[in-house]
């Protein structure tokens, strides 16, 4: 069949008994075949020789015209395109449908400053100096090594799609960090002063708004609406974190509809999660009671988000103040959910599933937080003849 192909025609088309073709009437040779399993995959057909340029969702339809069209102007290589348009033209459509927080990922490729590059002319030599530059500014050499990990993977999906020949950072390694370093999580004491603070606010935010429409009526003004006991999102999610361990985009990207209450339990999914994997976590009382509390007597929509992207920068900062506590982050509260499951006995495998950690030496960094643990294993060693 012939059709002008979009990328949301792409999406709809059915998988049926047997396999078939959609072409492209704009671009000669452009199909899109679709399996009976579901597969579709892109292909240039030149010659009668079809050529594949990839398979959906992870190639798009806008990454397979671009692909069709420099093969057809006789560019096999892509020696000629700039790493802007590579962003534009590829792969943030990539991004778009294969990471979790697309957006940060381009805004991170931006800033290496090669927009004006042409692809085959990146070199080692210009990404060291960047990175030398970056280490000179006291940034930290963890965050210096996940920018470069951003770029090689962007520089990896070139060459698969044929716009690169070589990789200009394979002989670059990693700056040493110490991953074993022992991760900031809040003491019981801390917690409680956290907590503390957070209700101290919702309390002020209320008297505050009692107090304007006590204003308003006076003068016979509209009075604004009542708060729910949770004054905006904050409470809730700090919450959230501590007993469930998500990071701040998963807990962005939570709808209505990934949480069971009835059942206890809340799914993170693969396309949210910084794995790229599902998991499942369980409520406890504390996180099932905010969630309640948040969600009020009225049901949710499904897709409605549970919190939705906000940044409470300064709230938290302020907080955090109010509490006592310093040199702590948002993200700190996963650390503690971790801690705190180690120093209660759960093995680390099962720590490592809640966090949704891709490898167990990611969870090895809470290993300290059970020292008793570790002394046991040490203790099976016999240690060999005694001392007189």
């Amino acid at each position: 069949m012939r059709k002008l192909l979009t990328h949301r025609l792409a999406e709809k088309a059915k998988p049926q008994a047997k396999p078939y073709q959609i072409h492209d009437t704009a671009i000669p040779g452009l199909v899109l075949r679709v399996q009976p399993t579901g597969t579709k995959v892109w292909k240039l057909i030149q010659r009668k020789k079809p050529r594949t340029l990839g398979q959906m969702p992870v190639t798009t339809f806008g990454m397979a015209k671009a692909q069709a069209e420099r093969i057809l102007r006789g560019e096999e290589h892509g020696p000629s395109i700039r790493f802007d348009n590579f962003l534009k033209d590829y792969y943030q459509d990539y991004v778009g449908a294969n990471h979790s927080q697309p957006d940060a990922s381009i805004r991170c490729l931006q800033r290496f400053g090669l927009g004006d590059v042409l692809l085959d002319q990146i070199n080692l030599a210009d990404i060291e100096i960047w990175r030398l530059k970056k280490q000179k500014d006291g940034t930290k050499a963890s965050t210096i090594n996940r920018n470069t990990a951003t770029l090689r993977a962007a520089l990896n999906k070139a060459i698969d799609w044929d716009l690169l020949d070589q990789h200009p950072m394979i002989k670059m390694k990693p700056l040493k960090v110490d991953r074993r370093k022992k991760p900031r999580n809040l003491s019981l004491d801390e917690e409680s002063r956290l907590y503390a603070a957070l209700e101290a606010r919702d309390k002020k935010k209320h008297r505050e708004r009692q107090s304007a429409n006590e204003w308003r009526k006076e003068r016979q003004y509209e009075l604004l609406p009542l708060l729910d006991r949770y004054t905006d999102n904050l409470n809730p999610q700090v919450r959230l974190a501590i007993n469930t361990g998500l990071r701040r985009g998963e807990l962005w990207n939570l709808q209505w509809s990934d949480i069971d209450l009835k059942e206890r339990m809340l799914t993170v999914h693969g396309k949210g999660a910084k794995s790229c994997q599902t998991r499942h976590v369980p409520l406890n009382p504390a996180a099932l009671e905010a969630l309640k509390i948040h969600r009020g007597a009225a049901v949710p929509l499904p897709h409605k988000p549970v919190f939705g992207r906000a940044e409470f920068k300064t709230a938290w900062k302020a907080v955090l103040n109010d509490a006592g506590i310093t040199s702590f982050r948002f993200h700190d509260l996963r650390h503690t959910f971790a801690s705190k499951l180690v120093i209660a006995g759960v093995p680390l495998n099962t720590v490592r599933e809640l966090m949704g950690h891709a490898s167990l030496d990611m969870t090895l960094v809470y290993a300290h937080m059970a020292p008793d643990n570790l002394r046991d294993a040490v203790d099976l060693i016999s240690g060999g003849a005694s001392h007189e």
